[in-house]
């Protein structure tokens, strides 16, 4: 994170305070906390909890949607590498 009044790497200046990245860090413990024990009470594991959230297609709080970005992301194993050029044209043929 860069702190506040720093340079960032596109030349701009960050506004944004370091205090809020460590609430919104500490927000999102607490919402994957919760999930883990709402998934608990109601007899699923966690990524069935997830899952079941996401399915009911009712809009997540913004906690909620953070803490579901990361499990899907913690489910990826990094960056995809990118398609080749070949690749691409055989794709589009």
């Amino acid at each position: 994170m860069v702190p506040a009044g720093s340079q960032t790497r596109s030349g701009r200046v960050s506004r944004r305070p370091a205090m809020a990245d460590a609430k919104t860090r500490s927000r999102v413990a607490e919402m994957e906390a919760a999930f883990e024990r709402r998934a608990r009470a109601n007899g699923r594991t966690f990524e069935q909890e997830v899952e079941f959230l996401i399915e009911r297609q009712q809009p997540l709080t913004p906690e909620e949607r953070v803490a579901t970005i990361r499990y899907l992301h913690s489910r990826c194993n990094g960056i995809q590498p990118s398609l080749t050029l070949d690749e691409i044209r055989e794709g589009l043929m």
